[in-house]
């Protein structure tokens, strides 16, 4: 609860009256404290030496600055309840709109169909004097490995046609892909690669919101482009 402080001299006057705790956490007064402590501080004043009435008045409107700051710490704590909701709405509505469109999201999966070239893409931070792209099936044995040479910093793009280490035609399905890269000096690159394709549904679990392509998913945050 929030809560504000009070004069000394009052605490002072009420506190050897009361064995009511009259903090609240934090050590500040907080909006019920304070009402008791000004109720006490009345109900134990000297009949021959009462309040001075400008100084009772100091103390109600100290009282009624309590009172609207609690009120406007509550509405604010109902409205961040409400925009949590409306954010979700309208990110649950935006992800079904993805439904039959091409998305662009960070991640490293790619399918290959039998017979296009599977199209990966990967953004450098920095010129790279090698690249090496590496290609595994869903159990994480390596298909094929790639040395591709030199790309300037910035997206990239590169297609793979399907075939194995061995010169044989991969099997359909879903693989992932790893990208390595050094500069001149032999320096590691940073590298982010990304996953592209066609979203066919999309999913809601505790983890926020799935994007699905094909056998695997993304999530939402991850999402950097839509095409229709």
């Amino acid at each position: 609860m929030t809560g504000l402080g009070i004069p000394s001299a009052f605490a002072e006057q009420a506190g050897a009256s009361t064995d009511t705790k009259a903090t609240a956490p934090g050590g500040a007064l907080g909006r019920d404290e304070f009402l008791q402590l000004l109720v006490t501080q009345l109900a134990n004043q000297d009949p021959m030496n009462p309040m001075d009435g400008q100084e009772f008045a100091a103390q109600l409107a100290q009282f009624t600055s309590v009172e609207q700051l609690v009120n406007i710490s509550d509405v604010l704590a109902q409205n961040g309840e409400m925009n949590g909701m409306l954010a979700q709405s309208i990110n649950s509505g935006v992800a079904a709109g993805l439904i039959g469109k091409s998305i662009e999201a960070g991640g490293n999966t790619v399918a290959w169909n039998g017979s296009d070239p599977a199209e990966m893409k990967f953004e450098l931070a920095s010129s790279a004097q090698n690249v090496k792209i590496t290609i595994k099936d869903s159990a994480g044995i390596t298909v094929r490995e790639l040395e591709i040479g030199g790309r300037a910093a910035g997206k990239q793009t590169f297609e793979w046609d399907g075939a194995t280490n061995q010169g044989h035609a991969a099997t359909t399905g879903s693989y992932t892909f790893d990208v390595a890269a050094v500069d001149p000096s032999g320096s590691a690159v940073d590298v982010r690669t990304y996953t592209q394709g066609t979203v066919d549904r999309i999913t809601f679990g505790q983890d926020g919101i799935s994007i699905w392509i094909g056998g695997y998913s993304v999530p939402m945050s991850e999402v950097s482009s839509v095409q229709d």
